[in-house]
C-alpha cells in the first residue's frame, strides 16, 4: 500500500483556511475561487458549506465575504479553560458599545498572545489584525496584563505589573497607535483573556483616549459578566474605576443603562402581604419592560392578582449604576408581543447569552410560557453608594 499519497479534498480544505488566514478583511468566492486553481465552482460551494456548518469560517458582514470563525480557536492548546464561551461573550458584547476604533479579544498561551476575535472600527482609517495572530506577550499591553495575572512573576517588569494589578489597565503608546488593553475575568479576579482597542495617533487627543479607556473598562466587566462574574475587581485589588459621590442618573443615563445586559430584580406582594423577589431577564423597548414567566411561576399568579410590581436593575461594580422601577404589569397574548412570544424568548438569550442562542430548542420554547408586560409609572437611577 502507497502511504506517500495525498487527499485532494483534504489540501483543498486547507488551502481554503490558510487563504483565509492572510486576509483579515475575508475573501468572497469569487477571490478564493481566482487563488485555489484546483476546484471548481461547485466544488469550492461544496467545501465552504461544510467548514461555515462546523464553524470554522463565518460569513461576515464585509459584503458577504468569508473569515475565519470561531471553531478554527477550539483546536488551541489548553482549551480546558473553554474558550468558546469567551469568544461568543466578547463578540455580543462588542456589538453592543458605541466604539469607533478596532477592538480584539486576546488570550494567553505560554509566553504568546492568541488573537482569538475581532471587532472592527467603523473610521475610514483603522487597525486590521489577523485572527490567530500570535505574539510575543511581553509585546503589548493586552499580553502584560495577562503576564501580570500569573503567580510568581518575578522580571525586570515587576513594577509595571504591580502597576497594572492597581489600576486594571495598561496603555501603550507607539509611533501609530495608543494601545489600551483592560483584564476579562471569569470569576472577577483572575484575568483570563483581555480586550485590546488601538487608537490612531492622530485621533489620540487625552479626552477622547480617557472616554475610549472607560468603554474598554465597562466592556471588560461586562464581558466577566457575561461568563459569570459577580463582581469585577481584576488581581483582587485593582481599583479600575473610583466610585465617586452619589449622584442622580440622568433619563439619557438611564435610557442608555437599561439597554446594557444587566439582570433585573422583580418584586410583587402576595396576597397575604410577604414579598416575592426574583432575577430574571427582560427586554426595554424604551416604553415598556417585556419579560417571559416560565410554566407554572409563582410571581406571574401574584401579577394577575395585584398588577403591581418593582425592578431593580443595577451593575455589581464601579461606577455602581442602578435604575428603580415601579410600575404596573399584566399578562399579554403572544400576538400583542412584538415579534411574539417565540420571538421574545429568542431576543432574550441572545441578549444574554449571545449569537446563536436562539437556536438552542429549550431558550425558544414556548408551551407554558407567558409573557408579561411591565409598563413603568416612575423610573429613577443612581450612581455612587447612596441610597435612592
Amino acid at each position: 500500500m502507497d502511504y506517500s499519497k495525498q487527499v485532494p479534498a483534504a489540501e483543498r480544505t486547507l488551502n481554503i483556511l490558510e487563504a483565509l488566514s492572510g486576509v483579515p478583511d475575508g475573501l468572497s468566492a469569487t477571490e478564493l475561487l481566482a487563488q485555489l486553481d484546483d476546484v471548481s465552482r461547485s466544488g469550492l460551494f461544496a467545501l465552504l458549506n461544510t467548514l461555515k456548518a462546523r464553524g470554522y469560517i463565518e460569513k461576515g458582514h464585509n459584503r458577504g465575504k468569508y473569515q475565519l470563525g470561531p471553531a478554527l480557536w477550539a483546536l488551541l492548546p489548553r482549551q480546558s479553560l473553554g474558550l468558546e464561551p469567551l469568544i461568543t461573550a466578547f463578540t455580543t458584547e462588542m456589538a453592543q458599545v458605541d466604539l469607533a476604533e478596532t477592538a480584539v479579544l486576546l488570550w494567553l498561551d505560554r509566553a504568546e498572545t492568541v488573537l482569538l476575535a475581532q471587532h472592527e472600527g467603523v473610521n475610514r482609517v483603522r487597525a486590521v489584525f489577523r485572527l490567530g495572530q500570535r505574539d510575543a506577550a511581553e509585546s503589548s499591553p493586552g499580553g502584560r496584563l495577562l503576564l501580570a495575572g500569573l503567580p510568581n512573576q518575578v522580571t525586570q517588569q515587576t513594577a509595571i505589573f504591580n502597576q497594572f494589578r492597581n489600576e486594571g489597565v495598561a496603555k501603550q503608546e507607539t509611533a501609530e497607535t495608543i494601545e489600551l488593553a483592560c483584564p476579562i475575568c471569569a470569576d472577577g479576579v483572575q484575568p483570563i483573556a483581555a480586550v485590546q482597542v488601538s487608537v490612531p495617533i492622530f485621533r489620540g487627543e487625552p479626552t477622547a483616549v480617557a472616554e475610549i479607556k472607560k468603554l474598554v473598562q465597562q466592556a471588560a466587566a461586562r464581558i466577566s459578566f457575561r461568563l459569570g462574574a459577580t463582581v469585577y475587581q481584576p488581581y483582587g485589588w485593582a481599583t479600575n474605576e473610583q466610585i465617586g459621590p452619589n449622584r442622580a442618573l440622568s433619563q439619557t443615563e438611564i435610557e442608555q443603562f437599561l439597554r446594557g445586559p444587566w439582570r433585573a430584580r422583580l418584586a410583587c406582594v402576595r396576597a397575604d402581604g410577604t414579598p416575592h423577589v426574583l432575577p430574571l431577564w427582560y427586554e426595554w423597548d424604551g416604553r415598556s419592560f417585556w419579560v417571559a414567566a416560565t410554566p407554572g411561576a409563582q410571581w406571574k399568579q401574584v401579577v394577575d392578582e395585584t398588577g403591581h410590581v418593582s425592578l431593580t436593575i443595577d451593575e455589581p461594580w464601579p461606577p455602581l449604576r442602578r435604575a428603580f422601577v415601579v410600575g404596573s404589569a399584566k399578562t399579554v397574548q403572544g400576538s400583542q408581543v412584538p415579534g411574539g412570544l417565540t420571538g421574545l424568548r429568542q431576543r432574550l438569550a441572545i441578549r444574554y447569552l449571545g449569537q446563536g442562542a436562539d437556536q438552542q430548542p429549550e431558550l425558544s420554547r414556548t408551551e407554558g410560557w407567558t409573557a408579561v408586560q411591565i409598563t413603568p409609572q416612575r423610573i429613577s437611577g443612581q450612581q455612587g453608594l447612596g441610597r435612592p
